[in-house]
């Protein structure tokens, strides 16, 4: 295996903002947990994502000149919508692992 197909650890994940229960079951770690602990790991990676996008969200609002290209604009519109998609997921995993 090269450097390159070099899976991510399942911490490397969360930092990074990978917060599907989906795609964090193909880790043992993840696995192992008791469903109260998942969610902290959930809720952990969320803060991560969200802190990503709005990141990412401000990168493109100090383009230079950015009122003179709309394809920023739109772009922006794109990390809006992540946004407004990661609230939701948010509330979805709330209510999943409740009283967890």
């Amino acid at each position: 295996m090269t450097d390159q197909q070099r899976m991510i650890t399942f911490k490397e994940s969360i930092q990074l903002g990978k917060y599907e229960p989906e795609y964090l079951n193909q880790y043992k770690e993840w696995q192992e947990l008791d469903r109260h602990l998942q969610f902290q790991y959930i809720s952990q990676a969320i803060i991560n994502k969200r802190q990503q996008l709005r990141l990412q969200w401000a990168r493109l609002a100090n383009q230079p000149n950015f009122s003179k290209k709309p394809h920023l604009a739109e772009a922006q519109k794109k990390v809006e919508q992540a946004l407004r998609d990661l609230d939701e997921n948010e509330e979805k995993l709330m209510v999943e692992y409740a009283g967890s």
